[in-house]
């Protein structure tokens, strides 16, 4: 599943392209992937702002509207343009990216004939039209956004007080608590920090909270600048990979020599998902 650093990618392909637009029809070939009100609804909607929220692109539209929409395991939303020009990214899929294809779930047409493909191989995803008010109960489901001005040391502590007995690893997978960080990004952090996995929150010390912290903001700044991370699950639109795989230290490199100190990486589960760690370099 693409996660924050991916999903910003798309996001940040999208923005310049899409702002402005208004939309004119839709074709949903997977009812249930969307809101009952999406065809209907969308219809002369124009598209003011194109953000993040955790791992959802949200467009927001005017009337008060939002068109949230998750990429899950395998989605890839494109941008076409009336020249055949393809912006976006996410799953990669086999087929040309400026047309439909046999994985193409919903098409969405803006009125000056350019249009969004949402590609998705198993189905997962989803696209909600939501009213203000819904749009915001479901961004309040989520954690904090650790690229924000709010996410502070003090507020990373608390986050962290407020569960002393997880896993460190467990607690930072938790959307509730920070938003974004899946198992890539947590992995990679924890060897920056120089933090075991498995360790208990309340046994880290200051120091290891203030390099947790820097290592968090640094890692996911560092694969946004890259167009985040492909291993097999996120391609931009041009087919281009992100090349923060090229910067992974610990991620899928479990029985592999460590970069820094040559000692064989450790790989374990935690909270049922693989986890790949130094037990040199973390203590």
């Amino acid at each position: 599943m693409p996660e924050l650093p991916e999903v910003q990618t798309v996001v940040n392909g999208l923005a310049n392209k899409i702002i402005g637009k208004v939309f004119f029809n839709t074709r949903v070939l997977v009812p249930r992937m969307v809101s009952t009100n999406l065809k209907k609804s969308l219809i002369n909607k124009k598209v003011l702002g194109v953000v993040r929220r955790a791992k959802m692109i949200v467009m927001e539209l005017n009337h008060n509207y939002y068109l949230v929409i998750h990429l899950k395991m395998t989605g890839q939303l494109i941008y076409i343009d009336q020249h055949g020009k393809a912006v976006g990214g996410g799953h990669p899929i086999n087929y040309e990216v400026t047309k439909p294809n046999k994985f193409t779930r919903i098409i969405l047409y803006f009125k000056n004939s350019s249009f969004l493909l949402y590609n998705d191989v198993r189905k997962f995803g989803w696209l909600k039209l939501l009213k203000r008010e819904e749009y915001l109960k479901l961004s309040a489901k989520h954690g904090l956004e650790p690229l924000s001005k709010e996410f502070t040391l003090n507020k990373f502590k608390e986050i962290l007080e407020s569960r002393p007995k997880s896993k460190i690893k467990q607690l930072l997978l938790d959307q509730g608590k920070i938003v974004g960080l899946g198992n890539i990004y947590v992995d990679e952090c924890l060897f920056k920090a120089k933090i075991k996995p498995m360790r208990a929150v309340l046994s880290l010390k200051g120091k290891e909270l203030s390099r947790l912290y820097l290592a968090i903001k640094l890692t996911l700044n560092e694969a946004i600048k890259c167009g985040g991370t492909s291993v097999s699950t996120f391609i931009n639109s041009s087919g281009e990979k992100g090349k923060y795989v090229e910067k992974l230290k610990v991620y899928g490199r479990g029985n592999l020599s460590c970069y820094s100190c040559k000692n064989k990486l450790k790989k374990i589960k935690i909270a049922g998902r693989g986890t790949v760690y130094c037990s040199k370099c973390q203590k």
